[in-house]
Order: structure tokens, then C-alpha cells, then sequence
């Protein structure tokens, strides 16, 4: 999810919780794991970089997503031809190692720090 469900678009601010037509809109449970300061945090420290390429951090974050080494193509869901546009002009976008540090360094590789998927995958009805 190389914008997280819409976390690494702008359309979710800090202090401003989303309306129940979104995806995580309801006010219970994900949403006050998804929305989280430390999300924020992260958001706050990226965004810089972006603007300094020039770039919204949804074409930032998706070409960071692409460049990863094992990633032959992000899970893109665009609905809009808006999105799909923003989405193909992050081809455009290469990181030189400094700003690769910087990212590593805001989001260290492996860590998390807003749930996108959850699901139980307990035991399963049919099996013994």
C-alpha cells in the first residue's frame, strides 16, 4: 500500500479525524490505530523531503515503494483517473542515497507505525 490507504496522501491531518464516507472513517477501533501521532510524526518528516523533489508525498511515497529491492510492482488502487495519473508520474522520481538514508532514518526499514492491514486469521472451522 505505497500511500496507505490514503495516509500518505494529505486527505488525513493530524487532529482532524476522517468522516464515516472514507474507508477507515469509523471513529472506533482501526481508526485510533491508523490515526495515530507517531503517523503523523513520520508524515510530518517526510513531507519536507517530497517538496524539496517537488513531488506530493503520494508520488514520493509510491516511487519509494517501487524502488525497493524485491519489488517488481507496488498494489496500486487507484479510483480516479486523478489517481492513476498521480500514481504513473511517480515513475518519474529517483532517490539519491542521502535521501534514502533520510527516509530509513524518519520510517526505519521493518518498523511500522500505522496498522493497514489487520485480519484474523485464526483457526480455521474445517481443519483439525
Amino acid at each position: 500500500a505505497p500511500v496507505s490507504g490514503g495516509l500518505l496522501t494529505g486527505k488525513y491531518q493530524r487532529g482532524n479525524p476522517p468522516g464515516g464516507d472514507v474507508r477507515y472513517g469509523n471513529p472506533g477501533g482501526i481508526q485510533k490505530r491508523r490515526y495515530n501521532d507517531r503517523a503523523f510524526d513520520v508524515i510530518d518528516r517526510l513531507l519536507p523531503l517530497a517538496e524539496a523533489k517537488g513531488r506530493p508525498l503520494s508520488q514520493f511515497s509510491t516511487a519509494w515503494v517501487m524502488q525497493q529491492p524485491g519489488v517488481t510492482s507496488p498494489i496500486i488502487g487507484p479510483r480516479t483517473m486523478e489517481q492513476m495519473e498521480d500514481y504513473l508520474a511517480s515513475l518519474e522520481i529517483a532517490f539519491s542515497e542521502e535521501e534514502l538514508r533520510q527516509i530509513d532514518e524518519t520510517a526505519p526499514p521493518g518498523s511500522m507505525v500505522s496498522p493497514h492491514y489487520e485480519a484474523d486469521f485464526g483457526p480455521h472451522p474445517h481443519r483439525v
